[in-house]
């Protein structure tokens, strides 16, 4: 197969531009886990096509604003994430869950009217949640997320569901475009030589992919099944979980959330955010499954956690090094490259990649 997206697409300015309008702004966008803003006033901040957007729970309900000042345009709030009330650092204007400025200091020296507040709203964006996952639109249209994500919706609702421990975050710049780094991990056609101390190991093999819209799951056996007796004492303490599945599922939620598990008893969660065209913010979760919580963590399960927080490192690192030397290459061919059944994954979010941007 020849590949769809040509090799300008990797490092244009003017391409990163367009697909910042026509793609990120346009398709729902994963921010966050509900975990995080169980509380009012919790609240995170993401950027979503370059727009820098607050997430927030707001007497209990879960918005998402512009996170700009609608006074004199300071960025409201400067954390990543936190507690606190929706006020502005710089003069103190506080915003009420419609986004409307109700606390102002020394109000009466602006004679606003009731409807003058109202046109100071601040921005609000389509939010919705699968699961504990977050989703935000900056653009407004009708096609929900249950629809967007079709019948991997009840699907992702469940895994999300079974998420316990977070064991790991990890979070890296990579010198290489967003969609060389999501690209990567659709194919597994680069794990003998990129990760053979360490992905290999598992004994992944196959095409058994399945297509869903635009997004794409890739479904193999694992070298040990939970019957063996090389994984059955180390999986014993997560026989009862919520989920439960046979080998390995990697998951592709269009355009740039990967979610995969081993056995529905260990989690990734990684996004792929574009920070310019030679640049990505790649940002891992790592999840054991929910389980008895009466019980008490047992070294084994210790051991075992931290050898995920190990594993996943060591792809990850490995996978920037090699996607950072694509990156260098890129700019260089002379060829628009070429897919073989193994890279079907990478074939269909090319295509998907080219309807958007055409």
């Amino acid at each position: 197969m020849k590949a769809i997206i040509t090799p300008k697409y990797y490092f244009e300015p003017s391409l990163y531009t367009e697909e910042q309008n026509k793609i990120f702004s346009t398709t729902w966008m994963f921010v966050g886990f509900t975990n995080d803003l169980a509380n009012p006033n919790d609240f995170l901040t993401v950027e979503i096509a370059g727009i820098p957007v607050a997430v927030q729970n707001l007497k209990g309900e879960i918005k998402a604003f512009k996170n700009v000042c609608s006074h004199r345009f300071s960025i409201i709030h400067t954390e990543k994430s936190g507690n606190r009330p929706f006020v502005c650092p710089y003069h103190g204007w506080a915003y009420n869950e419609e986004g409307i400025p109700t606390g102002i200091p020394k109000k009466p020296y602006f004679e606003f009217s009731d409807e003058d507040l109202k046109c100071l709203r601040l921005e609000q964006y389509q939010l919705e949640t699968c699961g504990t996952l977050i989703f935000i639109k900056i653009k407004p249209d009708e096609v929900s997320l249950r629809q967007y994500l079709a019948s991997y919706y009840p699907l992702l609702e469940e895994m999300s569901n079974a998420f316990g421990e977070l064991v790991d975050v990890n979070e890296m710049l990579i010198g290489a475009n967003w969609k060389v780094v999501v690209e990567n991990t659709l194919e597994s056609y680069h794990v003998n030589l990129i990760h053979k101390d360490s992905f290999r190991k598992l004994g992944t093999s196959g095409l058994n992919f399945e297509f869903i819209d635009r997004h794409s799951a890739w479904n193999t056996g694992l070298k040990f099944e939970e019957e063996d007796s090389a994984v059955k004492a180390i999986h014993k303490p997560y026989k009862e979980r919520p989920f439960v599945m046979r080998g390995y599922k990697h998951m592709i939620v269009f355009p740039n959330v990967l979610i995969s598990s081993t056995y529905g008893i260990s989690f990734n969660l990684s996004v792929v955010t574009p920070v310019d065209e030679n640049t990505s913010l790649f940002r891992s979760y790592v999840f054991i499954t929910k389980k008895d919580s009466g019980k008490e963590k047992g070294a084994l399960e210790e051991a075992y956690e931290n050898s995920l927080k190990d594993f996943n490192r060591t792809v990850f690192a490995e996978d920037k090094f090699i996607c950072e030397k694509v990156q260098q290459g890129v700019k260089y061919t002379s060829y628009n490259g070429e897919l073989s059944e193994e890279e079907t994954r990478v074939c269909k979010f090319q295509e998907s990649y080219k309807a958007l941007m055409s």
